[in-house]
């Protein structure tokens, strides 16, 4: 790709981004960013203007997604390509003081953003995950959320004990764990 493609493609989502922002886009206008690039192709302005109609926000970022299971790595890319409002997911990590299921590349941590207030995002990712034909699909083990466990064993929602703050206690990030 040459450097006046790439800049065309930056400045057709720029144009593009702040019409959107300012509600004044409409689909089959030509965003041309200030004098800075003349002509633009039609395939690059289609494009632009249709990942960003369509809400494709950027996936979230797994942190060491190379140590995950397959079926890690598959709840992972779920997460990514469903819930396009999570911004980060936990993977792999050395230690943990609960369970081996992270140190064996078996959980993740689903990270929620703006926690306090958005629970209800963080209850459709661990609800969908607990329901009978998900969890089978994906060798689901168990999910915990909001101090409240589901397990395969036990399919129902379960407080727990109290582990000592928002983190520990799952409040603001839904932990997946698959089966070995």
């Amino acid at each position: 790709m040459s450097n006046r493609t790439r800049l065309a493609i930056s400045a057709a989502t720029a144009s593009v981004t702040l019409a959107l922002a300012a509600g004044t886009f409409a689909v089959g206008t030509t965003p041309v960013s200030s004098g800075v690039v003349e002509s633009q192709s039609a395939a690059v302005q289609q494009t632009t203007s249709t990942a960003l109609l369509s809400g494709n926000a950027p996936k979230a970022k797994v942190h060491n997604y190379k140590r995950l299971t397959k079926k890690a790595k598959k709840v992972a890319n779920k997460v990514r390509n469903d819930w396009r409002a999570i911004k980060s997911i936990g993977g792999w990590r050395a230690g943990s003081r609960y369970s081996g299921d992270h140190p064996g590349g078996r959980a993740i941590d689903v990270m929620i953003p703006k926690w306090k207030k958005n629970s209800r995002l963080g209850w459709s990712i661990a609800k969908y995950f607990a329901k009978k034909k998900n969890a089978k699909k994906y060798k689901i083990h168990y999910v915990i959320f909001r101090q409240k466990i589901w397990t395969v064993q036990t399919p129902r929602w379960r407080k727990m004990a109290n582990r000592g703050g928002a983190t520990a206690n799952h409040f603001d990030h839904v932990h997946v764990s698959v089966k070995r």
